[in-house]
């Protein structure tokens, strides 16, 4: 890469410090190995280290604040700050959101602190989102291949969920009201249930198959933040659920999902849900993307081709967050939701003017 004439790319070794814990341990998930995070990069021209005292000679100093006790105290903050070489980049991590009751309170770090940002959200310097659908290559296209996705599905709504006392558990507590869910996980017996399945144990991977319908509920409605809630259920060939619909439509295939907030009120919803499980033909619709397009997890080590270039890229513009509200903040990225979905619970709301994408099989409702 050139600027101006001057060449910008450096050929020296660089250090990648992972700062603190992940969840309390260490090494991170899936990046136990300088190959393991720079499996896929052409260049491999960095290093990585766990190793606190190599905090003087790092070039990023990456720190985990997805969970309270992971987060450095603030004396350890500010003699970083104080000594930090001017070359260094200062880069905060989370995948989780911003009502999560574990993220730290990180108003304590010092303006000017970070230089870069790895989250959730599209705006990050470096996005790490838990997934992404993907355009089929021509010769995998089939637009005439039809597949009956309702066919060995004889069960209807699952909810697996072990974090109690958020948002949606108030919409779901309406919505049992009028149609059956089966609730896994810790919080089932909130809902006079005791239905157990272990997260990564196959033989549930293989039952939420059997469901028509997922509730891929996040703990909290917030930009951007989407996690393996949904993209799992896309792997189960299951039709998630969610909260929101403007977090899910710059991301996902039109008639990929069914977002609540499309419908009046929460009978609503279970309603078409009734429908659509009578209804073959309306419930396929809900895989047509699946002829143009693909779904994938993503790993935790997918940033590291990026951070490692961007190490290098002597010509990139120096960055610093001085005040992080202004990139991550509460009240626009979440609570406003949070509010539209109480109101849909309360029943406050009249008819949406935004309909599922399958307008004329709402007939029925009218």
């Amino acid at each position: 890469m050139k600027d101006g004439g001057k060449q910008c790319h450096g050929n020296d070794t660089k250090l990648i410090l992972f700062y603190n814990s992940w969840f309390r341990g260490k090494p991170w998930s899936g990046i136990d190995s300088k190959e393991s995070f720079l499996a896929d990069c052409p260049s491999k021209n960095c290093r990585i280290s766990y190793d606190v005292n190599d905090i003087g000679q790092s070039d990023v100093a990456i720190f985990h604040v997805g969970h309270y006790v992971d987060t450095p105290r603030w004396e350890e903050i500010q003699q970083i700050h104080k000594h930090r070489c001017s070359y260094q980049r200062m880069a905060l991590l989370t995948q989780e959101s911003l009502l999560h009751p574990d993220i730290a309170d990180i108003s304590f770090i010092p303006g000017g602190f970070f230089n870069w940002t790895l989250t959730i959200k599209r705006t990050s310097d470096f996005p790490i989102p838990y997934g992404h659908f993907f355009a089929l290559n021509s010769a995998n296209v089939n637009l005439s291949k039809e597949v009956n996705y309702a066919e060995r599905k004889y069960k209807l709504v699952a909810w697996a969920v072990s974090h109690c006392g958020t948002t949606r558990e108030k919409y779901v507590k309406e919505l049992v009201k009028y149609i059956k869910v089966d609730i896994y996980g810790k919080c089932s017996s909130v809902y006079g249930q005791n239905k157990k399945c272990s997260r990564g144990d196959s033989r549930c991977e293989e039952l939420f198959k059997t469901y028509k319908f997922y509730l891929a509920f996040e703990n909290a409605a917030c930009t951007d933040y989407v996690t393996e809630k949904f993209w799992r259920t896309l792997d189960w060939e299951v039709v998630p659920v969610v909260l929101s619909k403007d977090i899910y439509d710059p991301i996902a295939p039109s008639g990929s999902f069914i977002s609540v907030d499309d419908f009046p009120s929460v009978k609503a919803l279970a309603e078409y849900l009734l429908y659509l499980d009578k209804n073959d033909t309306a419930y396929n619709e809900y895989f047509q993307w699946r002829k143009k397009f693909g779904s994938q997890q993503k790993q935790m080590s997918q940033f590291g081709c990026d951070i490692c270039d961007a190490l290098h890229d002597e010509c990139l513009q120096p960055k610093v967050y001085h005040d992080l509200t202004s990139f991550w903040n509460r009240s626009t990225d979440c609570e406003k939701r949070e509010l539209s979905l109480l109101k849909l619970v309360k029943g406050n709301w009249g008819w949406s003017s935004r309909l599922p994408f399958l307008d004329y099989h709402l007939s029925y409702l009218h």
